[in-house]
């Protein structure tokens, strides 16, 4: 765990460390405890945990790729294999999984670099999502709230008709049905070219005009 913090500050390893490489001061120490956690897994069963009983060394030149300049993937140089990769290889079944060779540290960033910059995307994406649902929300509010003012006015103005006709005693013309009001709508009638209704003769206006 030298690769996790100083000695004086180093904790007991737990299998929940390598849920995060950030928990690693380099990558290649996350990456080949992940491999020998998935080795074992894949070897031993779901039920095998890296952080409990001793460390298999045969395991550890399977999931490390043999030895690479001479010393096995992890233990610093303290884990020692009597073994060769070519005689654990000779003793795996046909239907043992593939023993695949040891990733260097420049694959290992690279790998690092294209995950970082997919997460990153991938929250752009979201940032950029939850801003047009907010935009949509906002744009649905405005034109609710048009809509309402919209009718306020259809409503006042059919007081005011009614009002009059009660004055000049004639029937005032049933209440219009208001079709719903839209953004486009009120902007496409604020700029209607059609000559204006005369409303001096409140009796003479067609109904629906208000």
């Amino acid at each position: 765990m030298a690769h996790t913090a100083s000695f004086k500050k180093v904790k007991a390893f737990s299998q929940s460390d390598l849920d995060d490489a950030n928990n690693f001061t380099n990558i290649s120490s996350h990456n080949r405890l992940v491999r020998y956690r998935d080795e074992g897994k894949a070897r031993k069963g779901e039920d095998f945990n890296p952080s409990q009983g001793p460390i298999d060394p045969e395991l550890v030149m399977i999931s490390g790729g043999g030895r690479s300049h001479g010393s096995i993937a992890i233990g610093d140089g303290l884990i020692r294999c009597p073994s060769t990769l070519p005689e654990i290889k000779a003793r795996q079944s046909s239907s043992a999984p593939e023993i695949r060779p040891r990733e260097r540290p420049v694959q290992l960033a690279i790998k690092a670099a294209i995950q970082s910059e997919r997460d990153r995307t991938e929250k752009l994406l979201a940032e950029a999502a939850e801003k047009q649902q907010e935009l949509e929300e906002r744009t649905t509010k405005m034109m609710e709230e048009e809509r309402a003012r919209n009718d306020m006015q259809a409503r006042a103005m059919y007081e005011l008709l009614v009002s009059v006709c009660e004055k000049t005693g004639q029937t005032a013309p049933p209440m219009p049905v208001i079709a719903p009001g839209t953004t486009r709508n009120s902007r496409q009638a604020s700029h209607d070219p059609s000559p204006a209704t005369d409303t001096s003769h409140p009796a003479a206006t067609p109904p629906g005009s208000w």
